[in-house]
């Protein structure tokens, strides 16, 4: 997926008045909420925000993340028949570990990262 792309998908929540009256588009904090869903830190959210170009404080992802949860019910639960699962091996700062993730693939809910 390029990244121009990945912005540009929301979750449907644009007309949820926690998403109102805000100056980051409402693809970009939902993009955020759901990579600090996937299970990363604010900061490192934070840290990919601003690799694409998007300067904010990770105090302002704390506080979307928070307005979300408090407006909308809890996220649908697995119970996985078929999973799909992906790995990789990177490289960071010379040092190699591996990236996974799972998801449901009849809900689309990611299982772990």
């Amino acid at each position: 997926m390029l990244l121009s792309n990945l912005l540009k998908q929301s979750l449907d929540t644009a007309t949820l008045e926690c998403w109102q009256r805000e100056w980051t588009a409402t693809p970009v904090r939902a993009f955020a909420v759901r990579l600090h869903a996937a299970g990363l830190s604010l900061r490192e959210t934070e840290a990919i925000l601003r690799l694409l170009g998007v300067e904010r404080s990770f105090q302002a992802i704390f506080q979307w993340v928070h307005r979300l949860a408090d407006s909308v019910s809890d996220p649908p639960k697995a119970t996985p028949r078929r999973v799909a699962v992906d790995e990789t091996a990177v490289k960071i700062n010379g040092e190699w570990s591996w990236l996974y993730a799972a998801i449901d693939l009849d809900t689309k809910v990611i299982l772990d990262v």
